[in-house]
């Protein structure tokens, strides 16, 4: 699998130098490569429970993420969109798709464009992850609001949105309704109920897990149908408002054939950005909701988790320099249901990061996060309940852009 990925960047490259303008077939790629000092509890990524990506046994020189993300369009309207990573730290199969879709832009033709995608991609719920292949826009790890969505959720369905644009009646803005359905995600909020949340810029991937071989995050229990709404408003390109509802429907009660249970997931979450000049913005974001897993019939000996996370993120950038600074608060609490250690998480962490776009599509990137959180179940892997995590992180990045 190694080789193919070689080969597959190899062709890419090669093929570099015939790319036009008007090619039918895009790709974007980057290569990460960091520099990595962490005193942080072991991660979940190698058994443990810390909150970061990194611990002090596996920092150093790694492979941050590889990723290509192509697209190619099929007809005027309809394309087909991919993201291929690979990661230093992957527990099995080095190469996996995080994103496989169609998408159908029609024409428009009133003041409304439709759009749909069909497949596995992200729901449009995070504000901070808003560059090619779900990067952060703004840091090496994104909050661990956007961390948890990055682990445990992806759409494997159908999404559709109608966006009236305000340029159609003279107003500079527009306001978007999206609704999603999908299946193969009964399994989000198992992470929430072992770890808690963390802050890490590893994301699942569509065939494998994280960390633990038990985890896997994309499969079908109760063959019940989840679905998320969401509503944003964009006024001026200074101001943009998202709220978004998931809800799985999953049946708690639900075991399949190997034992594993289906939880119930809901939440709802509230975005703003805010940019007054091109140099300053402005992000806040809350989630709060609840997962539970067993019989509703069980009362209180049905596991149940509450949780929450909120971040406030600042971005300054002045030709090409970025400096940002981001506070997170993030919790779980659990009302009832009892096995171990109640999972009663409380965290709150600082984040640092400057960037410097160096000439030659090459990139630099400096980060600093501070995590101080409690968690009762570490006691059960051998590890403090409470603690302060550091870590700190300089990715050189190489990005390109082929059109073939």
């Amino acid at each position: 699998m190694r080789s193919r990925w070689a080969t597959l960047l190899l062709g890419c490259a090669c093929l570099a130098g015939r790319a036009t303008a008007d090619d039918r077939f895009t790709v974007d790629g980057m290569i990460d490569m960091r520099w990595v000092y962490s005193n942080a509890q072991a991660s979940y990524l190698n058994g443990g429970l810390g909150p970061l990506r990194f611990d002090a046994d596996h920092d150093d020189l790694r492979l941050g993420r590889a990723m290509l993300a192509g697209n190619l369009r099929l007809t005027d309207i309809v394309s087909l969109h991919g993201v291929l990573d690979a990661y230093g730290d992957y527990p099995r199969g080095p190469v996996d798709f995080s994103e496989l879709y169609v998408d159908v832009r029609p024409f428009p033709t009133s003041g409304v464009r439709w759009s749909a995608k069909i497949g596995a991609f992200h729901m449009p719920a995070s504000l901070e992850n808003r560059e090619v292949g779900w990067m952060s826009a703004y840091s090496i790890t994104p909050s661990a609001l956007n961390t948890w969505l990055g682990e445990e959720f992806r759409t494997i369905g159908a999404q559709a949105e109608a966006r009236w644009l305000g340029s159609s009646r003279g107003y500079y803005g527009d306001i978007a309704f999206v609704a999603g359905a999908y299946g193969w995600n009964d399994p989000a909020g198992v992470l929430l109920a072992e770890r808690g949340f963390a802050l890490s810029d590893r994301p699942s991937t569509l065939g494998n897990n994280l960390g633990r071989p038990t985890t896997d995050f994309y499969y079908e229990i109760d063959r019940r149908t989840g679905y998320y709404t969401g509503l944003a408003w964009r006024h001026h390109d200074a101001l943009e408002l998202r709220v978004l509802r998931y809800d799985n429907r999953g049946n708690p009660a639900a075991v399949n054939a190997d034992g594993d249970g289906a939880w119930r997931t809901r939440f709802t979450t509230t975005g703003l950005r805010f940019e007054p000049v091109e140099s300053f913005t402005l992000l806040a974001q809350y989630m709060d909701g609840d997962t539970a897993i067993g019989a509703d019939s069980l009362g209180a000996d049905q596991f149940v988790v509450d949780f929450h996370a909120a971040y406030v993120l600042a971005s300054f950038a002045s030709n090409r320099q970025r400096l940002t600074l981001r506070y997170d608060d993030f919790g779980t609490h659990q009302p009832s249901g009892f096995f171990g250690p109640p999972v009663n998480q409380a965290g709150r962490s600082w984040t640092l990061a400057w960037s410097y776009d160096l000439p030659d599509h090459w990139q630099f990137i400096a980060e600093w996060i501070r995590v101080n959180s409690s968690f009762p179940p570490r006691a059960e892997v051998g590890e403090p309940v409470s603690s302060i995590d550091n870590q700190v992180q300089a990715a050189l990045r190489y990005r390109f852009r082929l059109e073939l």
